[in-house]
């Protein structure tokens, strides 16, 4: 056996002082740690010999690590966004909603093209309004009379008026009411009546046989017109669905930043709280000081995921603002919004997507409005095929004459002498009548324009019929899709939920390792961490479960029935 040297003893004692030396005198190493420059600081103690770092050491209580001066400078806090909004302006859903329909700009747009449809029904209806003419003039001529000798020149003045009715009535028919009167003067030799007065009463009748015959064909821009008023109401309550839907997911999307503020908020609350505590352990010596750097970094870290929750909340209130036609310069604009209610996760019946779909096809506005537009289609081709038929009307006129005057003395005496009166009376007498009767007849070699007209028409008929079915797919697999995302949504509460409780119960264990030195800081952050994710996941999958409930209704286009709202067109006239 070997002798101990001196050597040896010198080995021995230089480990005993190594122990016994105080240990703010090893040199400062600036990788770990924060401290003020005049003051000494503590080396990175190398954990992986530290006792109780090993398999069998996990369970023995913590290493004493002692300092005289704090190790590291508090995080200053970071400052809030500039834009601060004062007062609060506390809205429902239905309360949004009710000023959505109010105010909002896009509906008040698409309501204008409503009332331009109604005026063009005016339009065409206005085609079968009675008329009034009224025509009067006044002629004076100088005239050569080759008969005269002593007078070869004859004047004549003549003033006459014209007052006349006329209609084209929805079957067809034309008529029209004139009655004539003139009075003529003359110094001629032949005339034996001086001045003349000259009274006709006449009616004149057009049918159409053929060509233009018929209430329907006649009716026909009247009947589509009315046909895009209904797809322009279709539109307006497509556009109001649409709206709807919109400040719906706006109004969600606030509440959701909202109240994941208030998860990002309790994150960072709990670091504070545990770098206090890591503070408190460090000072003691029972922690190294390197805990501190690590809560602190997570502090700060999270203090900047408040601040872009903040803004998100400020950016979903700007978008609510715009779709309620709220100035951002307005009282209202200022003040910060205060959502009323909270998301709810409510399991309803299973959805029938049998009767989805055929909900869905019955209300669906762009639907409603295509077959509409298909309606209007089909008038036309009617109306083009009658426009193949060569024009045959039954002309026929009926009239009734009065005359009288005042003898120019020329003999023999003129029986119709009288005044104006007089040429009414003989008018009405009904003895000086004329009739006439005949057919109109007309026809275009080839008729190629309304054949063309035609073919065009049925070729557009037969596109849109199949956009409609096309539509129709598209509706099949929206309402498929949205029933399929209400199931996943449901899911997802559910599985966001039960990851929820695990992540509270994983954390108060690892917490309570944590008081007795059984953990370190980076884990029960790394465990704070993940709660904060998992009540966002949860809230977010809430959120997500009521924003496909919206679009659920959207494609089945109930969201009116679901808020009791009524349009003014679905009242009737």
């Amino acid at each position: 056996m070997r002798r101990p040297s001196v050597a040896d003893g010198f080995f021995s004692l230089s480990f005993i002082l190594l122990i016994l030396l105080p240990v703010d005198s090893f040199p400062k190493d600036r990788r770990f740690f924060l401290a003020e420059p005049s003051q000494k600081t503590l080396k990175k103690p190398d954990m992986g010999t530290l006792p109780g770092s090993g398999v069998d050491g996990g369970l023995k209580q913590a290493p004493s690590y002692k300092t005289q001066t704090p190790l590291a400078q508090p995080v200053p806090p970071i400052s809030k966004p500039d834009i601060v909004l004062t007062h609060t302006l506390e809205m429902s859903l239905q309360d949004v909603i009710a000023n959505t329909l109010k105010n909002n700009v896009s509906i008040a747009i698409q309501n204008f093209q409503s009332q331009i449809r109604k005026q063009e029904i005016i339009t065409q209806e206005a085609e079968f309004d009675p008329n009034i003419s009224f025509d009067g003039n006044a002629t004076q001529e100088r005239q050569l009379s080759a008969f005269s000798v002593s007078n070869p020149k004859t004047n004549v003045n003549t003033q006459s008026f014209e007052l006349g009715f006329d209609q084209k009535l929805k079957l067809g028919t034309q008529y029209e009411l004139k009655f004539q009167n003139e009075r003529i003067e003359t110094d001629s030799f032949f005339s034996k009546l001086s001045p003349l007065y000259s009274t006709r009463f006449e009616v004149n009748l057009t049918q159409p046989l053929l060509k233009n015959f018929g209430r329907d064909i006649n009716s026909s821009n009247i009947t589509i017109a009315k046909n895009n008023l209904d797809i322009s109401d279709f539109e307006f309550k497509n556009k109001v669905i649409d709206v709807i839907s919109d400040v719906e997911n706006v109004y969600w999307d606030l509440v959701f930043s909202r109240e994941d503020l208030k998860v990002q908020q309790k994150s960072v609350q709990r670091a504070k709280d545990l770098e206090r505590r890591v503070k408190a352990q460090v000072e003691v010596g029972t922690m190294a000081p390197l805990e501190i750097l690590q809560a602190q970094s997570e502090v700060a870290s999270r203090e900047e995921a408040v601040i872009q929750a903040r803004k998100l909340i400020q950016d979903n209130q700007d978008n609510l603002k715009n779709i309620l036609n709220i100035p951002f310069d307005s009282p209202d604009g200022m003040k910060e919004i205060q959502p009323l209610d909270s998301p709810q996760f409510l399991i309803e019946t299973p959805i029938s997507l049998k009767d989805s779909i055929r909900t869905a096809l019955m209300k669906r506005p762009d639907h409603l409005s295509k077959k509409k537009e298909l309606d209007s289609k089909n008038i036309l081709v009617k109306f083009n095929e009658n426009q193949l038929y060569p024009t045959l009307d039954l002309v026929a006129s009926f009239g009734l004459n009065g005359i009288s005057g005042e003898s120019s003395g020329i003999p023999p005496p003129s029986p119709f002498t009288g005044n104006f009166g007089r040429s009414q009376d003989r008018l009405f007498s009904g003895d000086y009548s004329t009739w006439e009767g005949g057919l109109l007849f007309k026809y275009p070699l080839g008729n190629r324009a309304a054949k063309s007209r035609l073919t065009a028409t049925k070729l557009a008929a037969a596109q849109l019929l199949m956009d409609i079915k096309d539509l129709e797919k598209t509706i099949v697999l929206e309402v498929r899709e949205a029933a399929r995302q209400i199931n996943t949504d449901k899911k997802r509460v559910q599985a966001a939920r039960i990851a929820r409780k695990l992540a509270e119960e994983t954390l108060s264990a690892e917490e309570k390792k944590f008081e007795v030195g059984l953990s370190t800081s980076f884990r029960v952050l790394e465990f704070q961490t993940d709660l904060a994710g998992q009540q966002s996941k949860e809230l977010k999958a809430i959120i997500d479960f009521n924003k496909s409930k919206i679009k659920f209704r959207k494609v089945l286009a109930t969201t009116l029935e679901e808020y009791n709202i009524q349009m003014a067109s679905d009242s009737g006239p």
